[in-house]
C-alpha cells in the first residue's frame, strides 16, 4: 500500500499513515485519528487538483524558460553580429568563402563533358 502524510488534528505534527481505511495514533501526542472513506475520497480529489494546478504552473515555467533562453540567443547573436562587423577580418571569411565553394563548382564534371569525349 501507498503511505500518506498528514498532520495531527491535536498537535499538528506530521505523521505516516497507510493509503487505507484505518485509525492510526498519533506518535507525538498519542491522540487517535480515524481515517475514513471520507476523508479518504476529499484527499484523493483535493491531490487531483493539487495535481492540476502543479502541471499549469509547470506550463507557465517552461514558457517562461524558454522565453529567457530566446531573448538570450537573440542577444548573444545581436552581439556577435556586432562584433562582426567591427571585425575587418570577418569580411574576408565570406570572401575566403565564396571562393572556395567557386572552387568546388569547377572541379565538378559538367553535363556536357561526357558527350566531347
Amino acid at each position: 500500500m501507498k503511505k500518506i502524510i498528514i498532520t495531527c488534528p491535536k498537535c499538528k505534527s506530521k505523521m505516516k499513515i497507510m493509503d487505507k481505511v484505518a485509525k492510526y495514533r498519533c506518535p507525538n501526542c498519542k491522540e487517535i485519528y480515524k481515517f475514513n472513506h471520507f476523508k479518504k475520497f476529499i484527499r484523493t480529489i483535493t491531490g487531483f487538483f493539487e495535481g492540476i494546478f502543479q502541471t499549469f504552473k509547470d506550463i507557465k515555467q517552461n514558457f517562461i524558460t524558454k522565453y529567457r533562453n530566446t531573448k538570450a540567443t537573440y542577444n548573444y547573436m545581436k552581439q556577435m553580429k556586432q562584433n562582426m562587423k567591427n571585425n575587418p577580418n570577418w569580411s574576408n571569411y565570406h570572401r575566403e568563402q565564396a571562393e572556395e565553394k567557386k572552387m568546388k563548382q569547377a572541379q565538378k564534371p559538367k553535363f556536357w563533358d561526357k558527350f566531347k569525349k
